[in-house]
């Protein structure tokens, strides 16, 4: 099977230092290769979401914490305008305040991290990054973003795409509990997700399976505590877009880590 994830998008609320909208992503492989990353703010208003983040401030680290890449206002860049067009995703007006970048990534851990730049307000950004070669051996292996999940219009929405040909093993986690054990304050009590392709669900998992904890290590993802109420699923999925809907048992609220992991 030549499939592989193509992308991640999230669309959550971006604040300043703990509530910075934070998109975690790895990069496996023999070569560098380039990865295509956007923080939307000012244009989602053409689509209708309010409270927008009309200026958005994206940071691209590696590993060890080291800045990237980092872009405030995109200014109409050719190259970004270029990959934006050969990718798909929806055109930006060259004055507007969204930012993107397009590093030259080797394999290794990244942080995408949005906020407000300068004193803007915080307010809802859409975070996007992209597998700009997909030609290359070398691949996005997973994706996560720790936003707050909310209620009603305000769950946490995370789009992926699943490129190339026959089905991709993934493995997709909603973490709140086992959080806590990690400092991060005001975790989501009981997370449950769905997985849907074109509005039809596919599947779904409220608390995990214990069966899991294997899987769990195969991909290097850590370990969740026995018994808690985080939510997890291991599921082949044929090439398409995807979405992932976390929401809190009881119409709770909280943070909350949401993970994709291609499976060997």
């Amino acid at each position: 099977s030549s499939a592989r994830l193509a992308n991640l998008s999230v669309r959550a609320n971006a604040g300043r230092d703990d509530a910075a909208l934070v998109v975690g992503f790895s990069v496996t492989g023999p070569a560098a290769k380039p990865i295509f990353v956007r923080a939307v703010g000012p244009t989602l208003g053409l689509f209708g979401v309010s409270g927008v983040l009309t200026d958005p401030l994206l940071s691209v680290k590696d590993g060890s914490g080291a800045a990237v890449s980092e872009n405030d206002n995109w200014g109409g860049a050719a190259a970004i305008t270029s990959a934006a067009t050969r990718l798909g995703a929806f055109p930006l007006d060259a004055a507007s305040r969204d930012s993107a970048v397009l590093p030259t990534l080797g394999s290794g851990a990244y942080t995408a991290t949005v906020t407000p730049a300068g004193a803007s307000a915080p307010g809802v950004a859409l975070v996007e990054l992209y597998d700009a070669d997909v030609t290359s051996p070398t691949r996005l292996t997973n994706v996560s973003a720790r936003a707050p999940v909310g209620t009603g219009s305000d769950v946490l929405v995370v789009g992926f795409a699943v490129g190339g040909t026959g089905n991709r093993n993934v493995l997709i986690r909603a973490i709140g509990p086992t959080l806590a054990a990690f400092g991060v304050p005001g975790t989501l009590a009981d997370p449950r997700f769905e997985v849907l392709r074109d509005g039809v669900l596919v599947s779904a998992n409220d608390n995990w399976n214990a069966a899991l904890a294997p899987v769990f290590a195969s991909v290097g993802a850590f370990a969740l505590t026995p018994g808690s109420a985080d939510a997890a699923l291991a599921l082949a999925l044929a090439p398409g877009t995807y979405t992932v809907q976390v929401s809190g048992a009881g119409s709770s609220t909280g943070a909350a880590l949401v993970e994709v992991y291609e499976l060997p």
